[in-house]
């Protein structure tokens, strides 16, 4: 069964800014947000999974995270971890968004998840936000004006960075293992296939119990839940381009609505038809 993906936080206003520091590690559930997140990892090293990929962390890079997009921070208790964080709202985004640049692009995803910039190049934007912070903090005449342009030279310079090749977009980690690498590959294409944990298994020469150890060990899931969550990723995609939730259901691999739209209600907190769940 699918875990439920819950909805957390809210943001009534355009943006919001969080300073936080601590030692405690972060090993949330997967969660998603009706708002755009970027988190600027100030001091710390960790690992960050979004959209089914897990990225690793280390101090100066930069996380985001569109709405809707499934995650969660993973950073080991004992280790100062500290990071700024950016909620944005899409309607700003497309407000501020013109012709020449569309800032919902930031968090598209297609160019990944994490950024990693050069050492000048980072000085500049982290000296951007640590402004903003400080505007946000000062409540006199223009703050909203002020920290709405320093908002958005962040946001422009971003996108910048990674178009430009300044920033390098980081690559998802890869299983550690080849036989669990080879495992991650066939589950991707064969995704729409039916698929069963004994199938896999004599499929690959190995024991049921030692291979479903080893994928739970180096991807953080069982076989089970990454195929559910890929598929119903999948339908997602399909049905914001225009097919129908039944077209989905089938094209992804399930054999039956019912099963699917439950499924589908856990993962996203809404059905398939877009009801809240």
């Amino acid at each position: 069964m699918n875990q439920n993906y819950e909805k957390k936080g809210y943001l009534l206003e355009d943006f919001r800014l969080f300073h936080l520091r601590d030692a405690q590690g972060a090993k949330m559930d997967y969660h998603y947000h009706e708002f755009c997140k970027i988190l600027f990892l100030v001091a710390g090293a960790g690992a960050y999974s979004i959209e089914g990929k897990r990225y690793e962390l280390r101090a100066g890079d930069i996380v985001l995270v569109g709405n809707q997009c499934i995650h969660r921070p993973e950073f080991e208790s004992g280790i100062p971890y500290e990071r700024l964080i950016l909620y944005v709202s899409p309607e700003f985004l497309e407000r501020q968004s013109t012709s020449d640049g569309d800032l919902k692009e930031c968090f598209s995803g297609v160019e990944g998840h994490v950024l990693r910039l050069e050492a000048e190049a980072k000085e500049i934007l982290f000296e951007q936000i640590h402004l903003l912070e400080e505007v946000l903090a000062d409540n006199r005449y223009g703050r909203t004006i002020l920290s709405n342009s320093i908002l958005l030279r962040i946001l422009v310079e971003i996108i910048r960075y990674f178009q430009s090749g300044e920033g390098k977009m980081q690559e998802p980690l890869r299983p550690r293992s080849k036989s669990v690498m080879e495992l991650v590959e066939y589950l991707d294409r064969h995704l729409l296939d039916e698929l069963s944990i004994e199938s896999i298994s004599k499929k690959f020469h190995l024991s049921r119990f030692y291979m479903m150890r080893k994928f739970k060990e180096e991807m953080g899931t069982t076989i089970h839940a990454y195929v559910s969550d890929r598929r119903l990723l999948l339908a997602r995609d399909l049905i914001t381009n225009g097919k129908t939730t039944t077209e989905a259901c089938f094209a992804c691999g399930f054999q039956s609505y019912a099963t699917f739209a439950r499924a589908y209600g856990k993962f996203f907190g809404v059905t398939p038809t877009g009801r809240r769940n």
